[in-house]
């Protein structure tokens, strides 16, 4: 299932009046657009039915079945969870990353820890934030929506526009990472979630510093990152 979400707008023109246009504000997967643009397009009345997605590109249902065509091989349903630590003695930054996601009907896993020397705790954040979407990029995946989730609020924050980058070095990774969104043409929902919920990231960040390095890859069984 591809991760985008559509609002739908229905045009219709019946005996003896002009076209009259109808918008929704509810949000639609897009599985459930196609079935609607299907249903709705059997009757004579309906004169035109498209959708908008969250960046506001116009989808009609022609393009929805052939993007739904051309994805059917690559990763969607992306979950991404990062944290970083930081050692000040030594300016040693671990950087831990989680990657759920979906892929021939299946839900996988990738759980991968880095050492970095950086400066601070925020920079190691970002660059764990980075990292994991370079392994998303790895993954083949594009034109879809991704979660990332953080117990960082600064980072989500700055990321989101409600808080100001200052900072020369965090405004650098800024950029990196919403250059590597936009090329892979990936719409962010960033979610702040508490140290608990963010464990597994936390974990691999820690360990990476006591010289525990992990890389694995599995398939899950049921819905994995619920």
């Amino acid at each position: 299932m591809i991760s985008m979400n559509l609002k739908p707008y229905i045009e219709i023109e019946a005996k003896g009046t002009g076209p009259v246009a109808f918008f929704s504000e509810d949000w639609l997967t897009v599985p459930k657009a196609r079935m609607l643009a299907r249903e709705v397009s059997r009757f004579p009345y309906i004169k035109d039915i498209y959708f908008e997605d969250e960046k506001g590109a116009s989808w009609t249902l022609k393009e929805l079945e052939k993007l739904t065509e051309e994805l059917a091989h690559e990763p969607d349903d992306i979950t991404v969870y990062f944290d970083g630590g930081f050692d000040k003695t030594s300016g040693r930054a671990g950087l831990g990353i989680v990657v759920y996601y979906s892929l021939g009907g299946k839900r996988h896993r990738i759980r991968k820890n880095k050492s970095l020397t950086l400066q601070t705790n925020n920079e190691a954040e970002y660059a764990a934030l980075y990292e994991a979407l370079k392994e998303v990029q790895e993954l083949g995946a594009s034109r879809n929506s991704i979660t990332i989730r953080g117990d960082s609020l600064v980072v989500l924050h700055q990321l989101d526009g409600s808080w100001p980058c200052y900072d020369e070095t965090q405004n650098e990774w800024l950029d990196k990472i919403e250059a590597l969104l936009e090329s892979l043409k990936l719409t962010p929902t960033y979610e702040a979630v508490n140290r608990k919920e963010n464990q597994e990231a936390d974990d691999l960040a820690r360990k990476i510093l006591s010289d525990r390095q992990i890389e694995s890859r599995i398939t899950l069984e049921g819905n994995g990152d619920d």
